[in-house]
């Protein structure tokens, strides 16, 4: 018995049959393979059995962009890791920085270029400390900015927009792709407004409606403004 377990020590540990020879990634888009597989702490010429995959998952877990991985073990050579990764839906300008961020309104980047985007940006935020990985939707002061973002996203609205100018919590105004300005008044009954608001762009582009403004802050029934007086 005694004989076995020396023989097979030696087999698993010393000699090369399970030594880590390949990292197959699945799921990045983002992130780079090298940036995945050094936060993973799997080392390619490292014995499979010392390798540990559940501090390998905790350490991939603080990549911003990370949302869930799991780091798998494929006899005798091999390492596959699955990545789920964390879109960026908006962009969030403060100072001189772009805080990129996703739809659970954690900051995935920050980008001191503000080169060009096709992502809504965000402006008039206060944000009192911010770095990558944290949240800015525990930020109180906001409101219900992840309301808009989540329900904005599910419409289908978010791509259509190009600055949420939200420094006047009391009067939200939105400006799309095509130029159209949208008084939202302040961020409630949000999931409401957005429907309406949705119903309303597709009515005014079945229609072909050139719409200036789109005025939620006017009454209980939105206005549209198709000229400049």
């Amino acid at each position: 018995m005694v004989l076995v377990i020396i023989l097979s020590y030696l087999f698993i540990f010393k000699t090369d049959f399970f030594i880590l020879s390949d990292i197959v990634i699945i799921g990045n888009k983002k992130l780079k393979y090298d940036s995945i597989v050094k936060a993973s702490n799997c080392n390619i010429g490292e014995n499979i059995f010392k390798i540990n995959t559940k501090k390998g998952q905790e350490n991939l877990k603080l990549v911003p962009y990370v949302k869930d991985c799991k780091i798998k073990k494929q006899l005798p050579d091999k390492i596959i890791i699955e990545i789920e990764e964390r879109k960026e839906i908006a962009a969030i300008e403060y100072l001189e920085h772009l805080l990129y961020i996703d739809n659970e309104g954690y900051i995935l980047e920050i980008d001191i270029s503000k080169k060009d985007i096709t992502l809504p940006i965000i402006t008039g935020l206060n944000i009192v400390d911010y770095k990558e990985g944290s949240n800015i939707f525990q930020n109180n002061s906001i409101g219900n900015l992840k309301d808009f973002i989540v329900y904005g996203e599910y419409l289908n609205i978010l791509s259509s927009i190009d600055e949420i100018d939200i420094s006047n919590k009391e009067d939200i105004n939105i400006e799309l792709n095509n130029g159209t300005l949208i008084a939202f008044g302040p961020l409630n009954n949000v999931k409401y407004k957005l429907s309406f608001l949705n119903e309303i762009l597709k009515d005014i582009d079945n229609k072909n409606i050139d719409a200036k403004q789109i005025l939620f802050n006017k009454g209980e029934n939105p206005i549209i403004v198709i000229d400049n007086r």
